[in-house]
């Protein structure tokens, strides 16, 4: 028995033994390639793992707070945060 096997519009005639051989090389081939990506994803979670332990770990200090909110004051877009606000600056720019 024979298999057609059609790659970029090309017949190929294969025996039985042929295809099983070429599919489990194929197989092989894939298997390697998802063993790759698992160990970087593993490798990924692991890094995560240890960044968020390690903050978990270290507390924040009441010195540190003020330095957080004092750089999202400096962040500040200067537009209106209230909508009368908002209201006044565009009555002014009309």
């Amino acid at each position: 028995m024979y298999f057609i096997l059609c790659i970029g519009g090309r017949r190929i005639f294969m025996a039985n033994s042929e295809m099983i051989l070429r599919l489990l090389t194929d197989l092989k081939i894939e298997q390697q390639a998802l063993k790759e990506q698992l160990e970087k994803i593993q490798t990924a979670v692991n890094t995560l793992e240890e960044k968020s332990a390690i903050v978990e770990e270290k507390p924040m200090t009441i010195e540190e707070k003020p330095v957080v909110a004092a750089a999202k004051q400096r962040a500040h877009s200067g537009r209106p945060t209230s909508f009368r606000a908002w209201r006044a600056s565009t009555q002014k720019n009309s």
